[in-house]
This record gives structure tokens, C-alpha cells and sequence, in this order.
């Protein structure tokens, strides 16, 4: 026999992911986009040591990915088309490899062994309120947004802090309508903007426009101009 049982908070945090029950149950409306563009993620090991370095390459359909794991160990998130995505699923691994391989380039050496593989279709998802009564939804269940330049991530530590920050300043009563209201206030910014850029980079790295010179020109000033590189750096982490 199951038993139901009820709980009774101040506060419920919906933090339950991309697909978030909660928020659902609630109601609270989405703008959604399909990028046409699916993930496939999996682990790799490379020939040299990636000293602790994550690397991130723009290719033509989409951004790819390296994040260290240990020395010679990297987490793989690589965009393909989504047709491109479900016939690369099924390579042998050595062919995988050198597709892998082939698309990121030889700064470290040859790709030796791949792990499981995993598909992750690419949306868009931006809840357009990230409160109710007496609940708040953060990270991923508020937004999903596409991994280039890893922003959902941040996003959602920013989400945790801001949210961490109104808890103690309204101990009394953390799920309060003056609670709620100020931590809506406070991410709603900051949600936007960063929302904004990822949608714009990945409509410009993925345009069919003739515009390839144009995007090489940008990536070539990031990287040698330092005070555009110190303002996206500084724009990825948070800062503003």
C-alpha cells in the first residue's frame, strides 16, 4: 500500500531541470526555440595533457567542446545537425575519433579512446516568470539556454547565489510576496542579457548568410584584442 504524504515549507525551490515538473504544473508559460541542432556528449582521451584547460571550437554546425577531466581525460560536448547528430551516434568508435578529431584540429595530438555516447537535442527554454506562490524557479527549470560559451551553467550558479542572498535577508519568512518579488527583480537583468547573447551567438556562428570571413574576424579579435577578451571573459562570469 502507498501511504501519501503531505509537506508544508515557506518555500519551494523548483530546481528540477529542463523539462521541470514543477514549473509545468504551474503553468508558467515558455518562449521556446529549436536550434535544429542536437549535442552529442560523451568522454574522450587525447594524446596530450590538457593542463587543466577547457577549449571551445566553432565549426559550421555548431560549437564543440573539451572539459578536463584529469590529465589526458576530457568531457566532450560536441553540436551537430540534428541529422548530422543521429548518423555520427552510430560510428565505430575509431571513425568517431577521427571525426572528432578531424573538427577540433591537432593542438593535442591524436584522440585515443571515446566513452559512451549520449544525444541531447538543443533548445531554447525561458520561463516568463520564475515565481509563484510561495515557489521560485531557478537554473535550468527557469532557463535552458544552447551551451556555446557554457552561459546555462553560470547562469544557474548566479540563480543559486541571488537566491541564497534573499533567504537570509528574509529569514522570517524566505517565501514572503516582498521575497519573491525582489528575487525576480534581481535576475530578471541579468536572465534577459544573457538569454540575448547565447541565442545571438548561435544564430550568427550557425547563419547560412555568407558572413564566414566576418565570423573568423570576431573570434581572431576576441582572442588578440585584450580588452575585448577581458570583457567577454568578465560578461561570461557574471560580471556586469
Amino acid at each position: 500500500m502507498t501511504l501519501a504524504r503531505s509537506r508544508f515549507a515557506r518555500l519551494l525551490v523548483a530546481a528540477d531541470g529542463t523539462d521541470s515538473a514543477i514549473r509545468t504544473t504551474l503553468g508558467i508559460p515558455l518562449q521556446q526555440h529549436d536550434y535544429g541542432q542536437t549535442a552529442i556528449v560523451t568522454a574522450v582521451e587525447v594524446e596530450r595533457d590538457l593542463d587543466g584547460c577547457a577549449y571551445e571550437r566553432f565549426t559550421d554546425s555548431g560549437p564543440m567542446a573539451l572539459l578536463p577531466l584529469d590529465r589526458r581525460r576530457a568531457g566532450l560536448v560536441m553540436a551537430l545537425t540534428t541529422e548530422q547528430a543521429a548518423s555520427v551516434l552510430t560510428m565505430a568508435d575509431e571513425e568517431f575519433l577521427a571525426f572528432a578529431e578531424q573538427r577540433f584540429g591537432t593542438r593535442l595530438g591524436r584522440w585515443r579512446k571515446v566513452g559512451q555516447r549520449q544525444l541531447w537535442p538543443l533548445h531554447l527554454k525561458f520561463a516568463e516568470r520564475v515565481t509563484d506562490a510561495r515557489i521560485v524557479v531557478i537554473g535550468n527549470a527557469a532557463q535552458t539556454i544552447h551551451p556555446i560559451g557554457a552561459q546555462g551553467f553560470n547562469l544557474g550558479l548566479r540563480d543559486a547565489l541571488a537566491l541564497a542572498d534573499v533567504v537570509a535577508a528574509h529569514r522570517a519568512d524566505a517565501g514572503s510576496v516582498a521575497a519573491l518579488a525582489e528575487y525576480a527583480e534581481r535576475r530578471r537583468e541579468d536572465r534577459e542579457r544573457t538569454t540575448r547573447f547565447s541565442d545571438a551567438m548561435v544564430r550568427f556562428m550557425a547563419s547560412d548568410l555568407p558572413i564566414g570571413p566576418l565570423r573568423s574576424l570576431a573570434l581572431l579579435s576576441a582572442e588578440h584584442v585584450p580588452l575585448l577578451r577581458h570583457a567577454l571573459v568578465h560578461a561570461s562570469m557574471g560580471f556586469r
